[in-house]
């Protein structure tokens, strides 16, 4: 009896130690690397303000801005940061160059891309921006080439039938506002900015491409090599953060005015509210086939990939998938 109760007393000891072990553990030091301070990016905004990273013993020190995916992505290659937010297509172009990396987690789906316009004008179908002066990012960007695989679908010539002005991305509203443009292409938070200005939505790319891998959490395969359970950590933040965004969505309009405090308030919470609609934060962190297939495709169509990217190639699935 005495040798049972001392097996018991040892095991306790044992199981309570590695508790308090784990308990005590310093977390993970991470710099994440973002193409750009983004709307697009709050999941991971949401996952640091609400705690998500910590309760996964993940210290975020720095959400960086790098100015663009190649920029972001080259300081998780060199070993400075550990995980960068951009299109998946940079992983690609990466690997293409020798860097070896992986596409890891979803943060933004579907095309969030949107067309604006005054509200007089008569819009039924694509066919209807014939003839009209339609204000847009500058190519390559996303808004640009879907606009343009729009008027092609639609028989369209974009040279011809449709006068294109190509800005600066987030400049778009100006000339529409101004009278010098019909309609413009923007993003969030420009549509909302657009609409409390008396714009109307008349296109919604979220519609057409309900599947695309536009943003996702990249790290390199020397991390998911040296560390896959901070890896898979990171991924489960996210996961987190993403049904969080679904279930409080007011609190992630809070955290996001805290983020783009230079916005006005209202803009903020219906862009996010847009977005949550549009499932452009996902439900879960799954980039699926179809998803990355879409967003390589449109790469494809504007001519920055000009060969095959398999989905195996770029994206690391096995962290999403776990629950």
């Amino acid at each position: 009896m005495n040798k049972i109760v001392a097996w018991v007393c040892a095991a306790l000891f044992t199981a309570g130690s590695v508790n308090a072990s784990a308990a005590d553990a310093k977390p993970d030091r991470v710099l994440v690397t973002e193409a750009f301070h983004s709307l697009l990016y709050l999941p991971v905004y949401v996952a640091k303000h609400q705690g998500f990273f910590e309760k996964n013993q993940i210290d975020v020190t720095s959400i960086r801005s790098a100015g663009s995916g190649p920029t972001a992505l080259a300081a998780v290659l060199s070993g400075e940061a550990q995980f960068s937010v951009h299109g998946p297509e940079h992983v690609g172009f990466a690997q293409q160059k020798g860097g070896k990396a992986k596409a890891v987690s979803a943060v933004a789906n579907s095309a969030p891309v949107w067309i604006v316009a005054k509200p007089d004008f008569k819009f039924t179908s694509p066919a209807d921006l014939k003839g009209k002066r339609v204000v847009v990012g500058l190519a390559p960007g996303t808004s640009n080439t879907l606009l343009l695989r729009l008027l092609g679908q639609t028989g369209l010539n974009p040279k011809t039938d449709v006068a294109i002005n190509e800005v600066q991305n987030g400049s778009e509203l100006g000339p529409l506002l101004a009278g010098r443009a019909d309609a413009a292409v923007v993003y969030e938070p420009q549509a909302d900015q657009g609409v409390g200005q008396g714009l109307k939505v008349i296109y919604d790319f979220t519609r057409d491409y309900p599947e695309y891998a536009f943003s996702t959490i990249n790290t390199s395969e020397k991390m998911i090599a040296d560390n896959p359970q901070l890896v898979a950590r990171f991924v489960k933040t996210i996961n987190e953060s993403l049904a969080f965004i679904h279930q409080n969505p007011d609190v992630a309009k809070q955290v996001a005015r805290q983020e783009f405090a230079a916005l006005e308030g209202s803009v903020v919470d219906a862009a996010v509210q847009r977005m949550i609609d549009s499932n452009v934060y996902p439900a879960n962190a799954i980039i699926s086939p179809q998803a990355f297939t879409t967003a390589i495709d449109i790469q494809k169509f504007v001519g920055n990939i000009t060969q095959d990217m398999p989905y195996t190639q770029i994206v690391d699935g096995q962290f999403a998938a776990k629950p």
